[in-house]
């Protein structure tokens, strides 16, 4: 009996499902009654079959062990140590570097007022006229002994110039002569200046320059006054006992020296000197002896300062260094504070200034 395909499969959807029977697949896009049997099952294997093979096939889940974490996290110490060692370096050189600005202008204006002051200096250099010469004090006095004591209040510098505006204090009762004494004091290892205004009672009791500035040295001379005047540094509420003007120059100084250079035959009293002898510079030239005490009715050819300032860091570092004796504390020493020197030369060497 011959069937032809048409009777056999009168759907073509059947057909192409018994092709695909034949085949042993069947398409996605096979829709019939012999496809909706065999499709779950082969599509179910096949699923089945590649998802082992993605699962033997996908590598393992990504991460860290122990041990590498302990190593990144070492490394990363390292590095923000590192990091941190050198902006450490920058951030104390910066502050170093300002600190040394800040003292190189407080030295600078502190040799700048003391240049002008002793520009305008005034000594009595004339032979004294009055009846007792001899009780005449000298009207220029530099003492700048480094063996002092360090509770004293040393008067490094004693002389008149003429007088200047003030900003407290007033002249004393009696008679102005138009001049200032002036002391630079050193205490507490700070420098200070005093301006005090000259005056006689009257012009019948009128005194040499000279015992003028004695009567007035006892004022500043007094241990009590400098400290209440650095007191009143931080605390604003202290009043210093004192009625003229001061002021506060420069703080933590542990070095500070003045050599001053004149003839030997104008020299009142010498304590100690530099050099004792003229040194010889050509035929018949030389060079006068430089003393660091020194009383006169001159002012001398020249002054030498030299001081070291602190900052407060530098200064903390140099009394943990104090009573050490090492070759290594002597180097840390040299190393710390800011060293200024000047040399202040007098417009008219040895002669009056009196107005």
């Amino acid at each position: 009996m011959i069937f032809s395909i048409k009777q056999v499969f009168p759907d073509r959807n059947d057909l192409w499902a018994g092709i695909a029977l034949l085949a042993g697949t069947v398409p996605r896009t096979v829709r019939g009654r012999l496809g909706e049997a065999s499709l779950p099952i082969n599509v179910q294997r096949s699923t089945l079959e590649r998802s082992n093979v993605r699962t033997l096939e996908r590598p393992p889940r990504s991460g860290m062990t122990m041990i590498e974490l302990v190593a990144a996290l070492a490394l990363f110490i390292i590095v923000l140590g590192s990091l941190l060692t050198i902006l450490n370096s920058a951030t104390s050189l910066w502050s170093s570097s300002r600190s040394q600005q800040r003292e190189q202008a407080a030295a600078q204006s502190l040799i700048d007022l003391l240049t002008d002051d002793l520009q305008n200096a005034v000594t009595d250099s004339g032979v004294p006229t009055n009846n007792t010469p001899t009780a005449a004090k000298p009207t220029f006095v530099l003492d700048s002994r480094t063996n002092a004591p360090a509770d004293d209040v040393l008067i490094m510098l004693q002389f008149a110039r003429h007088a200047i505006p003030h900003a407290q204090g007033t002249s004393p009762s009696g008679i102005p002569v138009s001049l200032d004494a002036v002391f630079y004091t050193f205490a507490g290892n700070a420098l200070f200046r005093h301006v005090i205004p000259l005056s006689y009672p009257t012009f019948a009791q009128a005194e040499p320059l000279g015992d003028l500035l004695d009567e007035q040295r006892a004022k500043v001379e007094n241990g009590t006054l400098h400290d209440q005047i650095l007191k009143a540094l931080s605390d604003p509420a202290i009043k210093p006992s004192a009625d003229w003007s001061y002021s506060v120059l420069a703080t933590r100084i542990d070095v500070l020296g003045m050599l001053a250079a004149i003839p030997e035959a104008f020299v009142r009293k010498t304590l100690f000197h530099k050099t004792a002898d003229a040194r010889q510079t050509a035929a018949g030239l030389s060079l006068p002896p430089e003393y660091d005490y020194l009383e006169t009715d001159v002012l001398p050819d020249r002054l030498d300062v030299a001081l070291r300032l602190h900052s407060e860091e530098d200064w903390n570092t140099l009394q943990r260094l104090d009573g050490q004796s090492t070759d290594e504390a002597d180097r840390k020493r040299q190393l710390l504070g800011l060293k200024f020197s000047k040399r202040i030369t007098f417009p008219a060497q040895g002669g009056s200034r009196l107005p």
